[in-house]
């Protein structure tokens, strides 16, 4: 039987790394992960961005851009926000 962990990334492994635009642009550095507690799903990324937000994003109380994870694809150490 192979390895079911193949192809599969912890959240801890997720903070600190960098958000970047599908072009490599870098965004800013994810700082936590938010997960539904009823599911168990994976809903969104918290991240500390370079810049300031831009309008219609969604902030949270700390200041942090609320990125759905379902936008996202994980390329190597980098999360491209799609």
């Amino acid at each position: 039987m192979g390895d079911i962990m193949n192809d599969t990334m912890f959240s801890k492994q997720l903070i600190g790394l960098t958000a970047m635009t599908a072009g490599g642009y870098p965004l800013g550095v994810i700082e936590d992960v938010v997960i539904e507690t009823t599911t168990g799903e994976m809903k969104y990324l918290l991240v500390r961005m370079k810049t300031s937000s831009k309008t219609g994003q969604r902030i949270d109380a700390k200041g942090r851009t609320v990125i759905a994870f379902n936008n996202l694809k994980i390329v190597g150490e980098n999360i491209m926000i799609t």
